[in-house]
């Protein structure tokens, strides 16, 4: 009998956050993250991904009121953001975000934004 093999999905490859009125930071060093979810209500949450990789493209899906989000990416990721906004930014402060376009590596967010702040960064 020819079983295929069973995947079990390695748990450091996710990322899932929920905070409230606090504060969490979380660094992640997976060389093969494939994303997660952030919730973020009246809180402040700092991703810190510029030891990690990922092959392809990895999503976070964050839902955010009154709230920050500081993800920190290494330089060669290309950030693409499929996000709803309602008093809210996202602002990407990498030096070279127009040369990451032609990276195979992305990093898409996916989400929706009340009262807060993403903030794009990279590792110096």
């Amino acid at each position: 009998m020819n079983v295929p093999p069973t995947v079990i999905p390695n748990a450091d490859d996710y990322l899932e956050t929920r905070v409230i009125f606090g504060g969490i930071k979380r660094t992640i060093f997976s060389k093969n993250f494939k994303g997660g979810s952030i919730n973020n209500i009246f809180g402040s949450t700092e991703i810190d991904l510029s030891g990690a990789d990922i092959n392809g493209t990895a999503v976070l899906d964050i839902t955010q009121a009154f709230g920050e989000l500081i993800i920190t990416v290494p330089a060669d990721w290309h950030i693409d953001a499929d996000f709803s906004q309602f008093m809210a930014t996202i602002e990407d402060y990498r030096n070279n975000v127009y040369q990451t376009r032609s990276t195979e590596k992305m990093l898409l967010l996916k989400g929706n934004s009340s009262f807060g702040l993403v903030q794009i960064q990279q590792h110096n």
